[in-house]
């Protein structure tokens, strides 16, 4: 219930207006069971935006103002959408137009550049929304009423399977609140799962969930609703302790960290062996050492899950976080390499070498080596993924050759290396 002081006037005309109603008690509320007090439709505060700080190209996101110290009745003044104003304030890859559905503003993504066959990267494109919130009747507040309110959100490159980033394989079994296992890809919206609570980790922890860790989890068990499914797909997975859990590399565990001892979120590509699970076991939950941690080059329908109030559920017993919100941006890949030729002793030495760039740790290299400027026709001897970094070209045929490089981490790659343009004699 809001909190009023002393000269803080309610108005029964300025309800009405606020609800979209006609100016009486009962209509606001929408029934006639009393005693119906004008304070319950009263807020304390606007506290801002919530909201998926990414969004995939091509599709939809809700976004909500947040109120504190709301009365019971609120909600009938909330769901009007007359009493905010939506606006697109800066970036060009959402609608201009804002749709504001019963009180949501509803963000359209467009495309994310111009690469319609995504078959490069796109990087993650900036944008800010605005909302102002009037509803004529809570103005006693002060503070952020019919102010302007805004939040800078991403579009994300659908491609490389990166859509959705913290998600698991469909065939991923999840705990259904009733102890019925269900694959992710046959789950539901509106499915209620098995989940928990911890200490600290507030109710709804989607902005803050990697900075939390405790040293009890003071764990209860909740039961917690899917509120939004995203399928996709990744040429990438992460694998631990051999099929246990498999998802993309920004998929979160809980896990008690063998660095510190501390319980905290840690994302798959993260995990170490050493690292400890938390597995349901009946009423309590189990430490279960990572033992393996692997990754496989190979396309896998993936699947996103979203969970309310708590934000927590359980992959084949395991306690996981859910999708997550007003943390992530998608990954854009590692910087491009830098690329040269070397002949230190003829043709039968020559390489071609590249260097990650400054402050990254790729997991591997795409190179390509061509005759022609356009890479049109790599060579197929030496156009492939390496670990290392460089390839003995010592069977080439003489000529101008091309060659480029990227990076790979976390199952995305960067943007192409400066294209290196080398002669070569071939030698036997």
């Amino acid at each position: 219930m809001a909190t009023l002081s002393s000269g803080d006037t309610l108005s029964m005309n300025n309800l009405g207006t606020a609800a979209g109603t006609a100016r009486s008690l009962s209509a606001a509320k929408g029934n006639t069971t009393g005693p119906i007090a004008m304070s319950s439709f009263a807020i304390d505060s606007i506290n801002g935006i919530s909201g998926f700080t990414y969004g995939v190209e091509n599709t939809s996101e809700n976004y909500t103002v947040t109120f504190g110290g709301a009365g019971t009745n609120f909600t009938r003044v909330s769901s009007n959408a007359n009493n905010y104003t939506w606006t697109r304030t800066a970036g060009t890859t959402i609608n201009a137009t804002i749709s504001n559905s019963g009180g949501a503003g509803v963000v359209s993504f467009l495309d994310n550049g111009v690469n319609a066959s995504q078959t490069v990267r796109n990087t993650v494109a900036s944008n800010t929304i605005g909302v102002t919130y009037a509803d004529g009747y809570n103005d006693h507040i002060g503070g952020n009423y019919g102010v302007q309110l805004t939040k800078t959100i991403y579009c994300v490159d659908s491609y490389d399977g990166n859509s959705a980033a913290l998600c698991l394989t469909a065939d991923s079994p999840i705990l259904l609140s009733d102890g019925t296992i269900v694959e992710a890809g046959d789950l539901e919206e509106g499915d209620v799962l098995k989940g928990y609570s911890f200490n600290g980790l507030s109710e709804d922890s989607d902005s803050n969930f990697l900075d939390w860790s405790t040293s009890t989890l003071g764990e209860a068990s909740k039961d917690v609703t899917i509120v939004n499914l995203t399928y996709s797909f990744a040429s990438r997975y992460y694998d631990v302790n051999n099929g246990e859990i498999t998802g993309t590399a920004d998929h979160p565990m809980l896990v008690k960290d063998s660095t510190d001892g501390l319980y905290r979120f840690k994302e798959l590509h993260n995990l170490v062996v050493g690292d400890k699970l938390l597995k349901q076991n009946g009423s309590s939950l189990d430490e279960i050492e990572v033992t393996s941690v692997t990754s496989s080059d190979s396309t896998v329908e993936i699947v996103s899950i979203d969970v309310e109030q708590q934000d927590t559920y359980l992959v084949n017993g395991y306690v996981t976080h859910n999708k997550g919100g007003n943390t992530f941006t998608d990954f854009a890949g590692p910087a491009a390499p830098t690329v040269t030729y070397s002949n230190p002793g003829g043709a039968q030495n020559s390489t071609v070498n590249w260097a990650a760039a400054g402050g990254t740790t790729p997991t591997d290299y795409d190179v390509q080596i061509d005759n022609n400027s356009n890479f049109s026709s790599p060579d197929g001897t030496h156009s492939k993924s390496y670990s290392g970094t460089n390839v003995n070209v010592s069977g080439l045929s003489t000529g101008t050759w091309y060659a480029r490089v990227r990076a790979r981490d976390k199952g995305v790659y960067g943007p192409w290396s400066t294209t290196l343009t080398f002669s070569h004699t071939f030698e036997n």
